[in-house]
C-alpha cells in the first residue's frame, strides 16, 4: 500500500500494526504506525493515545486493510486463483477422470462470476471503484504487487498458519478460522486421499498420467506466472505431479481454496464493514501526522459522504449473500460419484463435516460473537458470489 495513488480528495495509509496476545488471549493492537517510512511526521500511535488519536489510527488501518483484502485476500487468492485452476482442469483431465470428479464441483460459476466482477466489480465503473480511496491505477499497483508475492500455499491453510507463526493455539487461542479451517481442510484430505486410493495404485502411476501431468504444467506455467509475465516457480504450484500425496495436498488446496478459503474472507463482509466508522472503504482527510492535533470533527468530515456509505453497505451486503441455487460442501453430483466406494468415501464426507458442524456451533455457544463463517453448512462448493 506504500505510495499507490489515490482519487483526488481520499486518501489511504501504508500502515503497520503491532498485536499483543494479552493475558486473557485477546489479540489486541498496542501500537500503529499510518506510514512505512519513520519519522518526526509518522508518530507510532498508542492505546494510551487521546482517544481520538487512537480510534484515528485503526480507522485508517483498517481501511488500508480492506482494500488489501478485496483485491488480494479475496480477489486474487480466491477468485483469480480458483480461475487457473479452472482452466486447467477443463482444458487438460477429461471428464471420466477422478481429478475432473473431485475438482468440477469447485470450479461451478467459477468463470462467469469472474467475468461479472470485471464488468461490474472491479472495472472502470465497478462498484470497488466507487468506493475506494484507491483509484484505478492504485488498485491495479496493489494487485500487481500482491500477485508477484502471490503463492499458492496462502489457502493451503496448515502451510499458511505455520509460515505465519500462529500455528500453536496455546500461544494464539481463539483463532477460530485456523481451528475450524484445518478441521475442514483434514476432512477433504481424508476424501481426497480415499478416492485418489481407487484410482492409483502406486506413485509410478502418477508419473505415468499424461493427462495429470499436463494439468499441472499448463496451471504452472499458463496460470499463476500470468501474475507478473514470468516463469519463476509458477506462485509453488508444482509444473508436474510425482507421487499421490502430492496430488491429495494439490487437489485438497483447490477444492479448499474454492470452498472454505472462500466462504472465510467473503461471506463476514457485511458483519464487519456495513457500520462504516468500522472500516471506511474511502476516507477524505491525510492520516494524522502528528498527535493531539485531530479534531472529533476532522475524524468525522473524513468519513464517507451518504452516497459513499449507501455504496458501501450495498456492496458488502450484495458480496456477503449466497447465490439462490447454492450447492454446498460435502454435496456432489450423483454422475461424479459412480462407484461404491466412491460413494462410501463421499457419505463418510458428509458425516465428518456434520460433526464439525455440531462442534463449532456448540463452541460458538460460549463465545460473545460467534465465529460463523466455517460452519460446513454454509461454506458453498465453490465460489459463485
Amino acid at each position: 500500500m506504500d505510495d499507490v495513488s489515490c482519487k483526488d480528495g481520499a486518501y489511504c495509509a501504508a500502515p503497520l500494526c503491532l498485536l499483543y496476545v494479552n493475558a486473557v488471549g485477546q489479540l489486541k493492537p498496542i501500537a500503529i504506525q499510518l506510514s512505512q517510512k519513520p519519522g518526526n511526521d509518522n508518530p507510532i500511535f498508542l492505546p494510551t493515545d487521546h482517544r481520538i488519536d487512537w480510534i484515528a489510527a485503526k480507522m485508517y488501518y483498517v481501511s488500508s486493510h480492506y482494500q488489501f483484502h478485496q483485491l488480494s485476500s479475496h480477489f486474487l487468492t480466491c477468485h483469480a486463483a480458483m480461475e487457473a485452476y479452472a482452466m486447467g482442469l477443463m482444458r487438460n483431465i477429461p471428464d471420466a477422470h477422478p481429478v475432473y470428479k473431485l475438482l468440477r464441483p469447485h470450479t461451478r460459476y467459477t468463470m462467469a462470476i469472474n467475468n461479472k466482477a470485471r464488468e461490474s466489480l472491479i472495472g472502470p465503473n465497478g462498484a470497488i471503484n466507487a468506493t475506494f480511496s484507491l483509484d484505478l491505477q492504485g488498485q491495479k499497483d496493489v494487485f500487481c504487487r500482491a500477485g508477484k508475492k502471490y503463492s499458492v500455499n496462502w489457502s493451503n491453510i496448515k502451510r499458511d498458519v505455520k509460515a505465519r507463526g500462529v500455528q500453536d493455539s496455546s500461544l494464539l487461542p481463539f483463532y477460530h478460522y485456523r481451528d475450524d479451517g484445518i478441521k475442514i481442510w483434514d476432512a477433504l484430505t481424508t476424501y481426497v486421499n480415499s478416492i485418489i486410493d481407487l484410482s492409483y495404485h502406486d506413485d509410478k502411476s502418477v508419473k505415468e498420467d499424461k493427462e495429470l501431468q499436463s494439468f499441472a504444467h499448463d496451471i504452472h506455467n499458463n496460470g499463476f506466472p500470468a501474475y507478473d509475465g514470468s516463469y519463476l516457480n509458477g506462485h509453488d504450484f508444482p509444473p508436474s505431479i510425482s507421487t499421490k500425496a502430492e496430488i491429495v495436498e494439490i487437489c485438497t488446496l483447490i477444492m479448499f481454496t474454492g470452498s472454505a478459503q472462500h466462504a472465510a474472507v467473503n461471506f463476514g463482509q457485511y458483519t464487519y464493514y456495513s457500520f462504516v466508522p468500522n472500516a471506511p472503504l474511502t476516507l477524505h482527510h491525510p492520516p494524522p501526522a502528528e498527535k493531539g492535533k485531530l479534531t472529533f470533527k476532522q475524524l468525522m468530515d473524513a468519513l464517507p459522504n451518504e452516497e459513499g456509505t449507501q455504496n458501501m453497505i450495498t456492496v458488502t451486503s450484495l458480496l456477503s449473500k449466497y447465490s439462490s441455487d447454492e450447492i454446498f460442501v460435502g454435496t456432489y453430483p450423483a454422475e461424479l460419484v459412480v462407484e461404491k466406494e466412491a460413494k462410501a468415501a463421499a457419505e463418510n464426507l458428509r458425516k465428518t463435516l456434520e460433526k464439525i458442524t455440531v462442534e463449532i456451533e456448540e463452541r460458538n455457544k460460549a463465545l460473545e460473537v460467534p465465529y460463523i463463517y466455517l460452519l460446513p453448512k454454509k461454506i458453498p462448493n465453490s465460489i459463485t458470489i
